[in-house]
C-alpha cells in the first residue's frame, strides 16, 4: 500500500488508521506519514497537544518581571518570572484578549506586560490590569492571559499546549530534579545556542537523532570523539571487545554506583517519557571537547573530571547532554510537515570564566547537527520520492524502531479511542552503559 502527497491530500482518521494497521513492525514509515500535510495536522490537533516540551532555562528570567519570547510547536508563548522563588515562572500565549493582537515582540522586562495595539496591560501572574475601557458586564478576570501548562525542572522550564491532554509530570521530576541538580544545569547559565533548521519531517529529523548507524560514513569527528560508536555505529567483536574494556576501565574509576545510575521509562499517552543514563567517552578524554580536554569550569560541585557523560531525555522531543563541565540541550520544533527546527542550548556553570571559549563548546555538536542538515534533507528528498517504500530497520536502528511502533499505537488510540492492547516496548540504544542494571518503568 502506498500514499503519496502529491496533489490535495485525501487523507481522513479513518484512512490513517487503516495506514497504521497496515505497517510492517521494524520497518520505517509509509510515506504518508513523512509528507502529508493531513497527517500533520492531526499530529497537530491530537499528539502535539499531549507532549511536554524544553523551551527555556531558568538563567533566561533571572528576576522578576523579566520576560522572553520563546516557540512552543506552532504557537508562540512568553516564559515570564512573576516573583522572587525558583518556580515563581508561568507561560501565556503571545495573544491579547481584547482583540487578539500579538502581545510581545521580543524578549524584555517590565512590571506589566502592555499589548501595543489598544494599551491593554496585564499582570505578571496574567490578570488583566487595564479595566476602565471594559464594557460593564464583563468580568475581568475572565479575560486573563491564555494561560501555558509550565513546569520548572532542575533549572529548566518545559511547556505543553492543553493542560488537560499532558501527561502527569510530577514522576519526571521525582525522577530526575536531582540528577539536574547533581550535574549543575539549575546553577548554569547560557554560553551559547543555535538554531539548525532542517527541511525535513521532524519524524525523520527525530529518528535519525536516536540512531547512531549513521554516525560512520557522515559524522567523522562524533566518531572520533565517542567510544561508543565502536556499537552503536557498527556490529563488530573486536570493537565490541573494546567497548566493553571502555566500560570496565571507567567502572574501576567511578565505582558501581555511579556506573549503575540510570532510569528509563519508556511512556506513553498518560505517562511523560523519560531517562537518564550514563556512560564514558572513552579513550582516556576528560570531556566532549576536540581534544578531550577541559573547555570549561566543572559543574555541579564537582571537584574533578570523571571521562564520563550523561544523556537526560524529557517528554518525546527535549534532551540534554551533559559532560563534566558544560551541558547542551536539545529542543525539536515542528514547524510544518516538511519543516523542522533543532535548537541547542548550551550551558556552562555560572561561576564560569565570562571569556569561557564558545565555540571550543559547541564544536562538536554544531559540526555533528550540520552534517544531520544535509544527510536528513537527502533522505526527505528520497522519501518524497514515487519510488518510495518503507525499508527495514536494522539492529543498530532499534531506538527509531521502537519510537514508531509508539508513535503508530499512540495515533491510533488518539484516532479511534481505542486503547492499545499492548504497548510498545520501548528499547534501550545500543552503547548504555550497564544495560543489565537499568531501571525500566515499562508502560502500562
Amino acid at each position: 500500500m502506498q500514499v503519496t502527497a502529491r496533489g490535495k491530500s485525501q487523507l481522513d482518521g479513518s484512512s490513517v488508521v487503516s495506514l497504521i494497521d497496515h505497517h510492517r513492525p521494524n520497518w520505517s514509515l509509509e510515506q504518508a506519514f513523512y509528507v502529508d500535510p493531513a497527517i500533520f495536522e492531526l499530529e497537530r490537533e491530537l499528539w502535539f497537544p499531549r507532549q511536554w516540551s524544553l523551551v527555556a532555562h531558568n538563567s533566561e528570567v533571572p528576576e522578576r518581571g523579566r520576560y522572553i519570547v520563546r516557540q512552543l510547536f506552532d504557537e508562540e508563548i512568553i516564559v515570564v518570572r512573576f516573583g522572587d522563588g525558583e518556580g515563581d515562572i508561568a507561560a501565556y500565549y503571545n495573544v491579547c484578549t481584547h482583540r487578539g493582537s500579538r502581545l510581545c515582540a521580543k524578549d524584555g522586562r517590565g512590571r506589566l506586560l502592555v499589548c501595543p495595539y489598544h494599551a491593554w496591560s496585564f499582570r505578571l501572574t496574567g490578570e488583566l490590569q487595564t479595566r476602565q475601557d471594559l464594557p460593564g458586564g464583563v468580568d475581568p478576570d475572565a479575560v486573563g492571559l491564555h494561560r501555558v501548562p509550565t513546569k520548572c525542572l532542575g533549572g529548566l522550564v518545559f511547556c505543553g499546549l492543553e493542560e488537560a491532554s499532558l501527561p502527569d509530570f510530577q514522576p519526571v521530576a521525582d525522577a530526575l530534579d536531582g540528577e539536574l541538580r547533581e550535574h549543575g544545569i539549575d546553577r548554569a547559565r547560557i554560553v551559547a545556542r543555535k538554531s539548525y533548521p532542517m527541511r525535513a519531517n521532524w519524524k525523520l529529523v527525530f529518528e535519525n537523532f536516536l540512531e547512531c548507524y549513521h554516525c560512520g560514513p557522515a559524522h567523522p569527528e562524533y566518531s572520533s570523539v565517542n567510544a561508543h560508536v565502536k556499537v552503536s555505529a557498527t556490529r563488530d567483536k573486536d570493537k565490541a571487545a573494546e567497548w566493553h574494556q571502555e566500560l570496565e576501565t571507567w567502572r574501576s574509576l567511578v565505582g558501581d554506583a555511579e556506573f549503575n545510575k540510570r532510569v528509563w521509562e519508556p511512556g506513553g499517552l498518560d505517562k511523560t517519557p523519560f531517562g537518564m543514563h550514563r556512560k564514558p567517552i572513552g579513550d582516556g578524554r576528560k570531556t566532549l571537547s576536540q581534544n578531550g580536554q577541559p573547555v570549561s569550569r566543572l559543574m555541579g560541585g564537582r571537584n574533578t573530571y570523571d571521562g564520563g557523560q550523561t544523556g537526560f531525555r524529557v517528554g518525546r522531543l527535549s534532551f540534554l547532554s551533559a559532560a563534566n563541565d558544560f551541558v547542551a540541550a536539545y529542543q525539536f520544533i515542528p514547524r510544518n510537515v516538511a519543516e523542522t527546527d533543532i535548537v541547542v542550548t548550551w550551558l556552562v556553570d555560572k561561576d564560569a570564566d565570562a571569556n569561557v571559549d564558545a565555540d571550543a563548546i559547541s564544536w562538536l555538536i554544531h559540526v555533528t547537527t550540520l552534517q544531520d542538515l544535509k544527510i536528513v534533507g537527502d533522505n526527505a528528498a528520497g522519501v518524497a520520492s514515487r519510488a518510495y517504500r518503507p525499508g527495514p530497520y536494522t539492529a543498530l536502528e532499534s531506538e527509531p524502531s521502537s519510537f514508531t511502533q509508539a508513535y503508530l499505537a499512540e495515533m491510533r488510540s488518539l484516532l479511534t479511542g481505542e486503547r492499545p492492547t499492548a504497548a510498545p516496548v520501548w528499547q534501550l540504544p545500543e552503547g548504555y552503559a550497564g544495560q543489565s542494571g537499568c531501571k525500566v518503568t515499562q508502560t502500562a
